[in-house]
């Protein structure tokens, strides 16, 4: 039954909130505790999910770096938590647990209530996609790992409109995005079986978890529906009306209803789903009344949740905001253009706006010239009032210049009379949509009428120009509108080394709109004069003239590997020989007062166990003893060694752990097993004895050439750099004062002939494991070459964290694997920024002699 609707005149709590939804600050803090806690309390599935993908470092198949998102990681962890751990299945529940009590009575009830329902929102171009993609792994491997009915193997992504639609298939379509990022570990692939359709495919093999992909006008009969809300330009544009026949829509609500297991409905761009009564949530809803097993949950992503009030959806559970994705570097920085330039009066369009018109083409190219010897192609975007100013401005655009934007390298968008899009200008609009990123569009400007709120993940827009009026009490057009140009031109560069911006001009009108964003997400935008500041983007690049600076990287083979099965050194292991003190049989006797383990004592290490998980309360020994060999397997990484470490646990348990021989089945005894202690005791002794055996050392071998460094392709920065004559580039890009420091001393000193910054693009990496057993990439920060034709890597350091010593480690093991496989000598040095700043040096050798004095790095 729906719940009863508040009254009209009924303020509700969240127009008055703040910046932010009501359950949004307690959820944030308790899922960060949660997190810094080790995952407490959630299954060892999902535990090995948000370890690889938060603490491991990933290369992609193309020896690209990749890191989710602080943004994408908060996210997702928050949908873990709300789920799992505090188990919010309903609004009611998730309300109880995070909103204030003195607050909740005041907070808007959605009409219905009958799943889990949370809204991430997330700045535009902050990367819902992938998260989306997580929420799903996270979901089914605790479908099938854990036999967890109340999780989902069967998915439904629903997209607003067509464009939308095709940008979510270009990931999903063969699952794509499971493959191209690291979202299943590979121990978890032999679980994998996935079947991913896309809008209008047919049903193919069975298998154990299901995707399906459509655009909601897909999944109902639009005609004649009330409460759709997008009969405007936009809807006509991005997707044209399904048919009248029944019979032809997607038939993925019905063969969803057939497949065994609940469902977990996945909404993109679900500003749209605030209202109850539309077919989008009883589409939903009937889904939910027709499966056996319902929906056990639906996530809304969007970058603008909001009622109309401008307030946020009261289900939203995480909040990254513009603000935030703009500091963080996710997206472009937006700039104001400042100008006394104003309207022309006259009522033809090209006349009233050309002086905004000039000044937004400058600018342009402006980042023309800038991005040519980068290999991006700029693109201008002008938002007009009406479809006659837009084909005004449009034709402006092409005679008055024409060797940039005449013919197809203006896209105009607009209706015509009737309203409608014609198919012929429909697919274009489309086509326009997915490739006018691409070197072969030739598109420079497009001129619109539509605000193109949703899907339209163009990455080039540097210049927005805005002609036309812009009113709304809801903050969904400004967001949206500016959010057009804020996505990344250069996604594979580290997101803090380079600050892209997008410039803005308008009209008063149109400015005044974008101070009503700054306002409202709390952030200052940056200013540039229009006419008078010229756009200058500094550019790292190799020189021909400097090619006797060069240096090629060799290229070695892996150091280390992972095992994928270590089951012969687990039957080696001998329980009997570890070397740990006899843990007490009975709480609280002398024998558990003397107790000490690794300096801690027993109230201690209770402590540390509480806060790392919850074991279930045990009926049998083996409930333990599995317990702790699940635990032991998601510690060294390797769950597939479950069946043989049980055994050795079991024998450790009974005959070592409490220095005598016991029996596992009487109460007294399972009551031991099964404490705190005892269980850090067990899992302590067996990494103790895995640690070594879960990675294996590799012969190393010299695979190729190797790289030269005049082979990086040109880049841009936004940090310091220092004029060098000894490097192969024509500028040294730095990250702070002690690098530019550095630079300059290795320039300077005499006894170094040629050296270069490694940055990260780059790509030259060393592989370690960290004091988890994870794998982890070092970069090195330089490489350079002395006069006795010595080759250094040498890394500059101002602090020390915890995984120093396995970065040192395994680069003197690179150095030396180098110099024997090579001949050419190898060393590997680190600059400590105390020690340089102590001591002065003048020559590079002072470096290497103090570096000497560090303590072994074994």
């Amino acid at each position: 039954m729906p719940r009863q609707r508040r009254s009209a005149d009924q303020s509700s709590f969240l127009e008055n909130y703040g910046h932010t939804a009501p359950a949004v600050p307690a959820i944030r803090q308790a899922t960060q505790e949660w997190a810094k806690g080790g995952y407490k309390g959630a299954t060892p599935t999902s535990k090995r999910l948000l370890n690889y993908w938060f603490h491991t470092d990933h290369k992609l198949p193309n020896g690209r770096n990749f890191k989710y998102h602080d943004a994408q990681r908060e996210a997702i962890e928050t949908l873990v938590y709300a789920f799992e751990i505090a188990q919010a299945r309903t609004f009611s529940g998730l309300s109880q647990q995070f909103i204030p009590a003195e607050l909740a009575s005041k907070v808007r009830l959605p009409e219905y209530d009958l799943f889990a329902r949370y809204c991430t929102k997330m700045a535009t171009g902050s990367g819902k996609t992938k998260v989306m993609a997580l929420a799903l792994a996270w979901q089914y491997f605790n479908a099938v790992r854990e036999a967890d009915d109340s999780c989902a193997r069967n998915f439904l992504i629903i997209a607003p409109n067509v464009i939308v639609f095709e940008r979510l298939r270009s990931d999903f379509e063969g699952g794509r995005i499971f493959r191209t990022d690291p979202v299943i570990p590979k121990d978890m692939l032999i679980d994998w079986d996935m079947q991913c359709y896309m809008r209008g495919d047919a049903e193919r093999a069975s298998s154990l978890g299901a995707l399906y992909l459509t655009n909601i006008q897909q999944l109902y009969e639009r005609e004649g529906d009330p409460n759709s809300g997008e009969t405007d330009i936009m809807t006509l544009m991005l997707g044209s009306k399904p048919p009248a026949n029944l019979a032809e829509r997607d038939d993925f609500r019905e063969r969803l209803i057939q497949r065994d297991g609940c469902v977990m409905v996945i909404n993109d761009e679900a500003h749209h789903t605030h209202d109850e009564k539309s077919m989008w949530n009883e589409t939903i809803r009937a889904l939910h009344d027709g499966h056996s097993s319902g929906i056990c949950a639906q996530l809304d992503f969007s970058a603008t949740p909001r009622y109309q009030s401008g307030a946020l959806f009261a289900w939203t559970i995480s909040d990254y905001t513009l603000k935030q994705a703009i500091v963080d570097h996710i997206v472009k920085r937006p700039l104001k253009g400042i100008t006394d330039i104003g309207e022309v009066a006259s009522d033809i369009a090209r006349v009233k706006y050309r002086p905004f018109l000039v000044a937004a083409v400058e600018r342009w190219r402006e980042y023309r010239q800038q991005l040519a010897p980068l290999g991006k192609k700029p693109l201008l975007f002008v938002m007009m009032n009406g479809n006659d100013e837009a084909d005004d401005i449009g034709e402006w655009l092409q005679a008055a210049y024409p060797g940039e934007f005449d013919g197809d390298k203006t896209l105009v968008i607009h209706t015509d009379r009737g309203g409608e899009i014609s198919k012929k200008d429909l697919d274009l609009a489309r086509k326009a949509a997915r490739e006018v990123d691409h070197d072969s569009s030739p598109v420079n400007a497009i001129v619109s009428v539509l605000m193109l709120r949703e899907g339209w993940d163009v990455q080039n827009v540097t210049v927005i120009v805005g002609l036309r009026p812009y009113t709304s009490k809801a903050n969904i057009l400004p967001e949206q509108t500016i959010g057009r140009g804020l996505r990344l031109m250069f996604r594979d560069l580290p997101s803090d080394t380079f600050t892209e911006r997008v410039d803005i001009i308008g009209n008063k009108g149109f400015i005044e709109f974008v101070e009503r964003l700054e306002k409202d997400e709390q952030v200052d935008f940056d200013t540039w004069k229009v006419g008078e500041d010229k756009l200058t983007i500094t550019l790292i690049q190799p020189e021909a003239e400097r090619a006797a600076f060069d240096i090629t990287m060799p290229s070695l083979s892996p150091i280390l590997a992972r095992k994928s099965n270590i089951s012969d050194d687990i039957e080696a292991i001998d329980v009997m020989q570890f070397r740990c003190p006899v843990l007490p049989l009975i709480e609280n006797s002398s024998e558990a007062k003397r107790f000490n383990y690794e300096g801690k004592d027993i109230l201690t290490l209770e402590s540390v166990v509480a806060r790392s998980y919850v074991l279930p309360e045990p009926q049998t020994a083996q409930e333990v003893i599995g317990f702790y060999a699940r635990l032991i397997a998601q510690d060294v990484k390797l769950p597939g060694q479950f069946a043989a470490l049980a055994p050795k646990v079991r024998d450790f348990l009974k005959y070592k752990a409490f220095g005598q021989e016991v029996d596992l089945d009487q109460p007294n005894v399972i009551r031991a097993i099964s404490r705190p202690v005892t269980s850090h005791v067990t899992r302590g002794e067996f990494a103790k004895a895995l640690r070594d055996k879960i990675v294996e050392p590799q012969e190393p071998v010299i695979e190729g050439e190797g790289r030269a460094l005049s082979t990086q392709t040109p880049f841009p920065w936004s940090r310091q750099v220092v004029a060098a004559t000894k490097t192969i580039f024509n500028q040294v890009p730095c990250d702070n004062h002690f690098e530019a420091a550095f630079a300059r001393f290795l320039d300077q000193a005499r006894d170094v002939t040629r050296f270069c910054k490694l940055a990260m693009t780059f790509g030259f990496t060393i592989p370690y494991t960290d004091n988890a057993g994870n794998l982890r990439y070092y970069y090195p920060d330089w490489v350079a070459a002395d006069n006795n034709g010595i080759l250094y890597l040498v890394e500059t350091k101002g602090r020390e964290d915890l995984d120093v010593q396995n970065k040192d480690r395994a680069a003197v093991i690179w150095a030396e694997s180098v110099t024997a496989l090579t001949g050419q000598t190898w060393q590997y040095v680190k600059v400590l920024q105390s020690d340089f700043e102590g001591s002065q040096p003048t020559h590079f050798a002072d470096c290497v002699a103090i570096a000497a004095t560090q303590p072994s790095m074994f």
